[in-house]
């Protein structure tokens, strides 16, 4: 009888067990977190729990979270003219531009997790983080940056699956490209103009990152350690250099920027005698793909510099 009893008991908490809700997370064991994310500050982030409200601080990010079809609660104000905002986040409310980002804004949106840039939100981060509040700060400027920086976003909406796709596709386009293109590239040089002041890109540089990926010799090289994206211009080791080609990325307005290098070119007879000027290959590069990360626009940013360099070996828009 004390058998039988015990029998009956198994059944009914196995019924029981099987009338529960079906697809229904069960709670997670203690002290397990979501997902641990480690950031370009070489910082571990903890998210508890799946994000559900999400916040982007860097326009360059935008296009990886709208590629995942990410949900965002708030995002950085859009202000350069070449730069787009994706559709999807059109309604959604804005903390400010990227270089003056607002924290009551971000802490009145009580974000589960905020995402912003190494380059400028790092200061932010450590405010944000002394509410309580998680941040992932990325780097954004070569094609492994871009990679990883959607393999977090990946992990941050829980969509790795989705994120690898992307990454295989962009690595499919582009290397379209660099295959097509001579593997001993041209000489080039990339100078940066502002109205106020002039610099020579390095390859850790979003223009010079690209020029790598095409095989192109950058006659700037970045010193050993250094960190920084440009050097200081010279007019004197351009012309010993005498590249093939030369590039020019500017930020500001676009006419001040033509009428300095204007004055530059017709007040300083040594640049009638670089090899780029007398043939005619000086190109201006637009800002939405060469100061601004192209992010998912990579391979059209490669065919861009590509065709300028090698005219129709590839497509582009």
């Amino acid at each position: 009888m004390k058998k039988f009893g015990l029998c009956l008991l198994v059944l009914c908490l196995l019924f029981l067990a099987g009338c529960g809700p079906q697809g229904v997370s069960q709670p997670k064991a203690s002290g397990e977190n979501y997902a641990v994310i480690n950031d370009d500050r070489g910082k571990a982030v903890t998210l508890p729990q799946k994000p559900q409200r999400v916040v982007v601080l860097s326009t360059s990010l935008l296009n990886f979270a709208d590629a995942l079809d990410g949900n965002l609660v708030g995002r950085a104000a859009i202000k350069s003219e070449d730069a787009a905002l994706p559709e999807k986040y059109k309604d959604v409310p804005d903390v400010g531009p990227v270089y003056s980002i607002s924290l009551e804004k971000v802490t009145a949106l009580q974000p589960d997790v905020v995402i912003g840039s190494t380059d400028h939100h790092e200061k932010l981060a450590a405010q944000l983080e002394d509410s309580g509040i998680p941040v992932i700060l990325l780097r954004t400027k070569t094609y492994d940056d871009v990679k990883r920086n959607l393999d977090v976003m990946g992990k941050v909406y829980g969509k790795e699956k989705e994120a690898a796709a992307v990454d295989e596709k962009l690595d499919t386009e582009i290397k379209a490209i660099t295959d097509a293109v001579p593997k001993e590239g041209q000489r080039i040089a990339i100078i940066h103009a502002t109205p106020s002041a002039v610099a020579l890109e390095l390859p850790t540089s979003i223009a010079g990152g690209i020029a790598d990926l095409l095989h192109l010799q950058n006659i700037a090289a970045a010193p050993a350690g250094s960190e920084n994206n440009r050097i200081p211009y010279s007019m004197e080791s351009l012309v010993e250099a005498n590249p093939d080609v030369i590039f020019l990325t500017s930020m500001g307005s676009s006419d001040k920027i033509e009428k300095r290098i204007k004055s530059d070119i017709e007040g300083n007879p040594a640049w009638a005698s670089l090899q780029a000027v007398r043939s005619g290959r000086f190109y201006i590069l637009p800002e939405r793909y060469f100061l601004l990360n192209p992010g998912l626009d990579y391979p059209k940013a490669v065919g861009y510099m590509a065709n300028l360099v090698y005219p129709g070996v590839v497509s582009h828009e």
